[in-house]
């Protein structure tokens, strides 16, 4: 039989539950002479299983209309208080239809008890309000080991991405490549080498900061990028183009520390570009209270050497999952590319 489950433990709590009931049910019927013959005893039994059951269909098809009708978690007292009197009518129309079975066909010299009508439609009520306290009582259990094991998966995400931020911060390849950049300059512009070691400290002091903090301004994240940008700006000229549209209103707003970062290094690591073919990144704020980076799309072969730029945008995205923040949004065409970040109202902290 296909049971309407209200839990995922309907199943068993019908099995422990209808078994004892149903004898219960017989002795409140027949008293004791519903044990004076084995045989009929069992054959009352099987007969009493089998319409007890279907009838047990019946009631969780209503439980099920009124769960999809109330579902949420604070509804439960109004879902209980339409339940319990719903299943006390329909208990008094199945003690009837039980009556009316065995007066119909009777079993051996037993005769039901008239006189014990409204007990038996008061441990009907009394067992279904039970029931339906155990079955909210399984639901809500497993809502919570649902909710607990995703916070599990989600903070072993977030844990995960932080030690991907970790990495990155101490990846030799970022760190090489500034590091010629800044020999050049020195022999060549010794004011303008003196900036960029400026800029590479303003850099690294940040990424250190940022690992230990869930949230920062917009503003303190434009900031970070300022100087990032002037590094790699210093490194490949005109062939990378950044264009910032930041409404200065929206740089109160909160945002993952390095955000920015991991979007730009996957844009940056990804594509191919040069002077005669510029890269074209252009970042700004939506009336919709996102960032959007949008950049131009000229794909690169990607070597197994370098960090896996992919998988830290994929842990940027479980970060504001974890957070309790809107989700990120990519989106790409054949010519571009689109991440629109969430931005978080300091009156509004994640969850």
């Amino acid at each position: 039989m296909q049971f309407n489950r209200y839990s995922r433990i309907e199943p068993m709590i019908f099995i422990w539950f209808m078994l004892p009931y149903t004898i219960l049910v017989n002795l409140l019927l027949f008293g004791y002479c519903s044990v004076s013959s084995t045989g009929n005893f069992f054959i009352r039994l099987g007969i009493s299983l089998f319409y007890f059951a279907a009838i047990y269909s019946v009631f969780g098809t209503a439980a099920m209309l009124i769960k999809k009708r109330f579902p949420g978690d604070h509804e439960l007292f109004r879902r209980v208080g339409i339940l319990l009197p719903l299943f006390c009518v329909m208990n008094l129309l199945t003690v009837q239809g039980v009556y009316w079975l065995y007066e119909k066909w009777p079993i051996g010299d037993c005769q039901v008890q008239r006189s014990m009508e409204w007990w038996v439609t008061g441990y009907g009520c009394l067992a279904s309000a039970i029931l339906t306290f155990v079955n909210e009582a399984g639901l809500g259990w497993e809502k919570w080991k649902t909710a607990m094991a995703e916070t599990d998966r989600l903070h072993n995400a977030y844990q995960k991405s932080r030690l991907m931020s970790l990495k990155r911060q101490l990846h030799p390849h970022f760190l090489f490549n500034c590091f010629n950049t800044l020999s050049s300059l020195i022999q060549e512009n010794e004011k303008e080498a003196g900036k960029f070691l400026d800029e590479l400290t303003r850099v690294y002091r940040y990424l250190l900061k940022g690992a230990d903090e869930q949230l920062v301004s917009l503003g303190e994240e434009l900031k970070f990028i300022d100087a990032y940008l002037y590094l790699v700006k210093t490194r490949f000229g005109p062939a990378l183009q950044v264009e910032l549209k930041i409404d200065k209103s929206e740089e109160n707003k909160a945002i993952a520390p390095m955000s920015l970062l991991i979007v730009l290094e996957n844009i940056i690591y990804r594509n191919a570009f040069s002077k005669s073919r510029p890269l074209r990144i252009e970042i700004q704020t939506r009336i919709d209270g996102s960032l959007l980076i949008q950049n131009s799309l000229q794909p690169k072969p990607v070597t197994g050497d370098g960090p896996d730029q992919e998988e830290g945008l994929d842990d940027l995205v479980a970060k504001y999952r974890l957070l309790g923040c809107p989700e990120m949004v990519i989106r790409e065409t054949a010519a571009s590319r689109s991440i629109f970040i969430p931005l978080i109202p300091k009156s509004e902290p994640p969850l």
